[in-house]
Parts: C-alpha cells; sequence; structure tokens
C-alpha cells in the first residue's frame, strides 16, 4: 500500500512540476529560516546550563527598592556581606568570593622594564579572581594534576588550555612558571584547564587565588567597608540539595539589616540570582560578552513560527487551487471503490514527499547561509548544524508538523469530494470555499510580511537616530586606550601625556578614569553645601584632568572647567543635578559644595547633560572631579588631516614610555557601537528574515497568479476576441490580489504600531513613530506584488487568443 501511495504520489509531482517546485522552494526556505533561527535560540538557550549541577548554583545580587518602583539592581556587594552570609545563611554547600580585574601579564626577563614576552586580553575577555570552591562549583575538568586546593594560597594561577599554550607553547610545560601580573607581582601556574565552552557568561582566560588580594588592597582598590560596593566584587553559591529556597532568601534578605539601615528603614538587600537567569537578566548584567533579554528570543522564535506557517500556506493555496483540477481524479478513484480515508492518506504521502524534498533542500540552504548567520548572532563558528540530537528532533518535529499543517487539509478537502459532482465538474461550493480559504491564507501572509517590514524600518530609524543623536560630547576624531594604576604607571602618566601632546598628529590628550559615554558606572552618596543629611539619591562620578572637557569638547553652560590638580579639590556638575537639587538655574549652585568620600568640593562650573550611558537609560546626577590615582584610560584628540598615521604613533609613544603593558586602543565611535551591537544583530537578523517572508508571499502569489490565469484562459480569449486591450485584462487579472494585499496592511499596521510601541518604550530616548515606515511598507509590499502577479497575467494577456480558445 505505502509502496503504491509512494509511486503515485512521485508521478502526480511530476506531472505538476511548476507547482511541485514553487511548494518544495517555499517549504524549503520556511525550514531553513526556522533552523537557522532555531540554532540562535538554542544556542542563547543553553548559555550557564553545561554544568553538572547548574540548578542549584547562582549569584548573590544586591538591590535597593525606591518607592516611584524603579529598583536599583547590582551585582556587586560589600566585602562585609559576603562573611555575613557565610556565617548565616543556611543551605548552603560552597561559596566562593570573585573579584573581576583586567591585568596584563608579563614573562620575566633581566630587564624588568623590557619583560621576555607580554600578553593583552582580548575583547570579552573577563579574568576573575577566584576562591578554590569557585573551582569546584563549576567543576572545570583539569588538563594537569587537580590543584583546586593550591587555589587558598596567594600569588597562584589556574590557565586555561588556550592561554596555557598562548604563553608557554604547551599544557605541561606552564605547571612551576612564573608570570608577573602587570609586570609587578609574581604568580605560579599550579594547573590548566580546559577552554570554558563560549556559553558561559564569564569568559575567564584564567584564574587568580582570591588571596593574592593580601598585600595589594591599595593596587586592586580593595575594601572592605559596608559603604563600599563594587559591581567587581561578587559572589557565587551551590546550595544543598534538599536547601529551602525561602529560607535562602529570608536569610539573604536579614544580611546587613542594621548596617544598610537609615531611619530604622533598611535601605539594600539582598537575593540569590539562579545561574539560568544569568544570561538574559539586562537589569543585573554579567561578565559575559553580551545579554539576550527573554523577549528577544520569543520574537525570534515567533519570526520563525511564522516564517513556517508561511511556507504552509503556500502549500494550502495551491493545494487547494489545483483541487478543481484534480476532482475527475478524486471521482474516478472514489467510482472504482476509494474510500475517503484511502484518498487522504494518498494525498497526505504527496505532502510527506515533498516536505522531506523541502527538508533536504532545507538543511543545505541553512548549511550554506551559515557565514550570514554569524553576522547577527553570536552561534560560534565551529558549531556544527547539527549540534546535539536537539537539532535532530528538531527537524524531524518540523517535518511531521509542516506536513500536518500543510497537506491536512487539502487532503481531507479533496477526498471529501463527492463522486458525481466531481465527476461533472459541479463543485461550485466547494471551489467557493475554497477561494475564501485562499484569500484569507494571503491576507494572513502579508499580514505577517508587512507587520515584519513595518517594524524592521522603526527599528533602523531609531539605531539611525542612536548613531546621529547629539552626544552632547564630540565623539568623532577621538582614540582612546588604556593603562595600569600601579605606582609606576602613575609616576609616568605626565611622561606619556606630555609625549602624545609633542605628536604633530595630536590636538589634545586627556587621561581619565573612563571616557563620557562609558558602561562604567561610579555611584557615591553625597551631601550638598549645607544640608544636614545626604540626599536620598546617588551622584555619578568620573574623575578626569584639565583636559578632558577640551579632548571630549564638552559643552559648558556656566562657570570653567577643573583646574589641574592630582587630587579632588573641585567639581564640575551636569544639568541634571540642579534640578535635582530643586535650583532653577545654574547660577544657584556655583560656588556652593559637595561633600562625598570624606572631601568637600566646591562646583565650578555646569556642563550641558551628555550621554554617559545607553539611550536606554535617563540623564543621571553627575560629578566630575581631578584624582590621579583613578587615571587609567586616555583620550586622544587627532588632527582631522592626521588620522592615517595617528594611532601607529600613538603606539610608538605608549611602548616607549610604558614597554611592559599591552597597548589596547579604539576609536571612541566604536566603543559607542558596541553598545548597541544586540540592537544592531537583531535589527539585521528581523531585516534578513523580513525579506525571507516577502519572498515566501510572492512565491506563493506567483503560483496563485499562474493557476489563476490557467483557468481563466479561455475567458481572456474571449475579452481579447472583443476588443479588450492587455493593460485591462492585466488589471482585471491582478486586481483581486492587490486588495488583499492592501487589507493585510490595514491589520497588519495596527499590529506592528502596538509591538513597536513596546520595543521603543525601552528607551528613554527615542524617536517618534514614523508614518512613513508604514506607507513605505505599503506601497513596497504592493510594488512587489504588482511586480509578481503581472509577470504572470501580462503572459496570459499578451497570448494569442486563438490557441487558448482552440485549446477548449
Amino acid at each position: 500500500m505505502f509502496r503504491n501511495n509512494l509511486k503515485f504520489a512521485i508521478r502526480s509531482l511530476l506531472k505538476n512540476r511548476s507547482y511541485s517546485l514553487i511548494n518544495i522552494l517555499g517549504l524549503a526556505v520556511g525550514i531553513a529560516a526556522a533552523l537557522m533561527l532555531y540554532r540562535m535560540i538554542s544556542y542563547e538557550y543553553s548559555f550557564n546550563k553545561d554544568f553538572e549541577e547548574y540548578e542549584r548554583i547562582g549569584r548573590v545580587v544586591r538591590y535597593e527598592p525606591f518607592s516611584s518602583g524603579n529598583d536599583n539592581w547590582g551585582p556587586g556587594m560589600p566585602i562585609p556581606a559576603m562573611s555575613l552570609i557565610e556565617e548565616t545563611v543556611p543551605g548552603i554547600e560552597m561559596s566562593s568570593r570573585i573579584r573581576e580585574i583586567w591585568p596584563n601579564f608579563t614573562l620575566p626577563s633581566d630587564d624588568p622594564m623590557r619583560p621576555a614576552k607580554k600578553f593583552g586580553l582580548g575583547r570579552g575577555d573577563f579574568p576573575l579572581m577566584v576562591q578554590a570552591d569557585f573551582l569546584r562549583i563549576f567543576d572545570f575538568p583539569w588538563l594537569t594534576p587537580m590543584a583546586t586546593e593550591k587555589m587558598d594560597e596567594p600569588n597562584t594561577i589556574v590557565l586555561t588550555e588556550s592561554w596555557a599554550r598562548k604563553c608557554f607553547d604547551s599544557v605541561e610545560g606552564a605547571v612551576g612558571q612564573v608570570m608577573m601580573m602587570d609586570n609587578i607581582y609574581p604568580l605560579t601556574v599550579v594547573g590548566v584547564i580546559a577552554d570554558l565552552p563560549s556559553n558561559v557568561d564569564f569568559s575567564a582566560p584564567y584564574f587568580i587565588s582570591y588571596q593574592t588580594i593580601e598585600g595589594k588592597e591599595d593596587y586592586l582598590f580593595y575594601n572592605d567597608r559596608w559603604g563600599s560596593t563594587s559591581s567587581n566584587d561578587q559572589m557565587y553559591l551551590m546550595l544543598q540539595e534538599n536547601a529551602s529556597m525561602p529560607a535562602v532568601e529570608e536569610a539573604l534578605s536579614l544580611v546587613g539589616k542594621e548596617e544598610y539601615s537609615e531611619d530604622g528603614e533598611q535601605k539594600n538587600f539582598h537575593h540569590f540570582q539562579p545561574l539560568s537567569d544569568l544570561h538574559y537578566n539586562e537589569e543585573i548584567g554579567h561578565s559575559g560578552t553580551h545579554i539576550t533579554s527573554i523577549n528577544r528570543l520569543k520574537v525570534l522564535a515567533l519570526i520563525g513560527l511564522l516564517i513556517l506557517v508561511m511556507a504552509c500556506f503556500n502549500f494550502i493555496n495551491l493545494a487547494n487551487a489545483q483541487a478543481t483540477l484534480r476532482a475527475k481524479e478524486v471521482g474516478v478513484r472514489k467510482t472504482l471503490g476509494g474510500r475517503r480515508g484511502q484518498l487522504a492518506i494518498q494525498f497526505m504521502t504527496e505532502t510527506a514527499l515533498t516536505v522531506v524534498m523541502a527538508l533536504v533542500l532545507g538543511i543545505g540552504l541553512a548549511h550554506f547561509a551559515t557565514p550570514l548567520l554569524q553576522k547577527v548572532s553570536e552561534v560560534p563558528t565551529d558549531q556544527s548544524i547539527f549540534q546535539g540530537r536537539d537539532t535532530i528532533y528538531f527537524l524531524v518535529g518540523t517535518a511531521v508538523l509542516v506536513s500536518l499543517l500543510a497537506g491536512l487539509y487539502p487532503s481531507l478537502a479533496l477526498a471529501s469530494f463527492k463522486p458525481v459532482e466531481a465527476l461533472k465538474n459541479k463543485l461550485q461550493s466547494s471551489i467557493v470555499a475554497a477561494t475564501s480559504v485562499r484569500k484569507a491564507l494571503v491576507v494572513l501572509q502579508f499580514v505577517i510580511a508587512q507587520a515584519l517590514i513595518i517594524g524592521i524600518i522603526i527599528a533602523l530609524v531609531q539605531l539611525n537616530y542612536i548613531r546621529k543623536q547629539d552626544l552632547g560630547f564630540q565623539d568623532d576624531l577621538v582614540f582612546t586606550f588604556g593603562f595600569n594604576s600601579d605606582s609606576s604607571t602613575i609616576a609616568r602618566q605626565s611622561a606619556l601625556k606630555q609625549s602624545l601632546l609633542q605628536l604633530p598628529e595630536v590636538e589634545s590628550v586627556s587621561l581619565n578614569s573612563d571616557q563620557p559615554f562609558s558602561g562604567s558606572t561610579w555611584m557615591s552618596n553625597f551631601r550638598f553645601h549645607d544640608r544636614p543629611e545626604d540626599e536620598e539619591y546617588g551622584i555619578t562620578l568620573k574623575f578626569c584632568d584639565e583636559d578632558y572637557q577640551d579632548t571630549y569638547q564638552i559643552k559648558m553652560i556656566a562657570g570653567r572647567w577643573l583646574n589641574p590638580s592630582d587630587t579632588m579639590r573641585e567639581a564640575v556638575v551636569n544639568k541634571m543635578l540642579i534640578g535635582k537639587l530643586g535650583y532653577a538655574s545654574a547660577d544657584d549652585i556655583l560656588g556652593k559644595t559637595i561633600n562625598t568620600g570624606g572631601r568637600k568640593l566646591e562646583i565650578v562650573g555646569i556642563t550641558e547633560d551628555f550621554h554617559a550611558h545607553s539611550f536606554r537609560d535617563a540623564h543621571l546626577p553627575l560629578l566630575m572631579s581631578t584624582r590621579k590615582v583613578f587615571y587609567w584610560d586616555a583620550g586622544v584628540r587627532i588632527r582631522p588631516d592626521k588620522v592615517g598615521t595617528a594611532v601607529a604613533s600613538i603606539q610608538n609613544v605608549y611602548d616607549r614610555i610604558l614597554p611592559e603593558q599591552i597597548f589596547d586602543g579604539r576609536f571612541l565611535e566604536e566603543n559607542i557601537a558596541m553598545f548597541y551591537e544586540d540592537d544592531q544583530r537583531l535589527a539585521s537578523a528581523c531585516w534578513g528574515f523580513g525579506l525571507l517572508a516577502i519572498f515566501i508571499c510572492c512565491l506563493g502569489l506567483f503560483g496563485l497568479a499562474a493557476h489563476t490565469a490557467a483557468r481563466r484562459r479561455k475567458e481572456i480569449g474571449v475579452r481579447k476576441v472583443l476588443g479588450a486591450r492587455v493593460t485591462s485584462l492585466v488589471t482585471l487579472l491582478s486586481r483581486d490580489f492587490i486588495l488583499l494585499v492592501i487589507l493585510a496592511f490595514v491589520v497588519a499596521a495596527p499590529l506592528a504600531w502596538y509591538f513597536m510601541s513596546a520595543w521603543l518604550d525601552d528607551f528613554v530616548f527615542r524617536v517618534e513613530m514614523p508614518w512613513w515606515a508604514y506607507a513605505l511598507a505599503c506601497f513596497v509590499t504592493v510594488l512587489i506584488a504588482m511586480m509578481t502577479v503581472g509577470f504572470q497575467t501580462l503572459r496570459a494577456a499578451v497570448a494569442n487568443p486563438i490557441n487558448s480558445l482552440r485549446s477548449e
């Protein structure tokens, strides 16, 4: 039975080659798109889940509730709070404090200022100082004899395999070797572990023992006071198997109850964040290369599902369109004893064969499109398209689902024809019903495609707005790089700056803690002038020298910039602070003081509010002051006519003044663009898959137009004989399709408005919804539909009417 069904299916596909090709190609494109999106989504969902006990692992985070509802969350916590957690929280099996650091490493030579080799960090690398239990919690595989217990000793380091080979050419040869951290502190390699997988949110190339901090507190800015909180200081826990989560949460909330209290009210709380939440929580963040929100994954999953459904709609439409042509076949089969179930199975076999062929072609398309996929996602370049059994299950499930979605309705519809009506071609009611279904499915297809196009246009407009928006400072022609903050480097800061200023390519130089636009948030409580208590909100700090304003061309609205100083003496604040303090103008706070960090600073200037963070975030009160020990970044403004040679000249100066350190710099514009990489990738992905959606729609329209032209061939011939012009015939045949596309736009426009309004609400600084995005999407889709349908209708309209009438 199956063999006969398969033979009939093959014969049917060969008999209707054009329709079969359209069906196979449409389904293949839909399956390829779904497979690529599945790879993106499954990779993102796999983060941090390869560890054996990941469900028991989590991070302690801190949050500060506000009456407004805008709670402040952060991964950092005071050092004393970690001690209390270790002592008082029940249900903890293991715990580890960690500290994020960014040192360079050198291999020693006879000349301490000229190391034998030096090694910098790559983008996305976040080295960690950890306690021994960290390596037990995350069960990293060891490539050398396990040395976990040695990580409880100071001045020890564990390398990953790639770093062991990079530094010492082999895994075995690395153990026992000495490396210099920032060319100052010696660390002994005690072991080597396998490289961390790409789907982990702490991409550390090596781990330094936490006890190494001892004796280096000033250099590493280690502060063990309750009032000091840094996102660099974090804590991971592994809970006991039978641990009560409510009991853990309650104990964490009581940590620091007295120390965090003001006027009897607790201001800060601690919370257990599961490891499985780490990759998706944009509010708290992590140390990985990127954060992917669950909402973005849902959007991608929905796009994949919709594209697949659209491809199935094409199959249903074309199968229904062919139903009248196969009516006599059904009538003959039923007259000869064929049962409805047998016919349905026969037509389902044809569908399944089509889907299998489309699946093979779709896998091939997805394989060849892998380089394009990696331009819009973080999927590793070495990941196979058949990564894991889940992909196989996905493909099999997709094949079954598509076969049912695409084949079930046409199969049942064909099998339900009454033999007498089928043989006499009296299937008018069935034809009307099938036509209504086809129109509804065409409208649904274009609703999906047009909503995607509108959303993509609005997303691109917002991203373009971000790129062209006035940041409040000049980000072009500024080259930035970092350097160490040890006493030796601090002593050479002036020499570095003066040497850079002597370059003919350089216009100005500033040494600072971070750039105007950065991911760093250095917050502090403060007291304004003679007020008796600290303000209820914190203030963001940036430390910079006297040339910061000139280098970044920050706009001043009152007063002057900072005078040269190595310590905190004066303050420049932003316009936002004026309103927060309750004053009407900048002049009202000039000359007044701010008390922060035990220092009283005179306010000497006010700047315009410039964007210190992403456009998703509102302006925050900002204070800028001088403090040389916190300078570890430099901004160099380059003369416009000297850009070509500037970077090489800057590096030569850096290597001469700081020969033991690694030069790693980039233009400020590149740093800013990195903040929106995820949004840009999402927009690019949606753009690509939106075009695929349009292609699938047009493929279906092409097949339906061909069928309509063939079915109305005699009518066209009669009209031409009676004098109808080609333009009127093309209009007649195309009108219904174009009206369906316009009807789809009426439905798609409000849907796109609703979803894109929600997306734009994530941005504090955003564009208004552009009306022309809707008009452009409608115009483009109507134009593409006219071109698609017009090709078939024009061919039918210009055909010789004698041939069409003779064939009847």
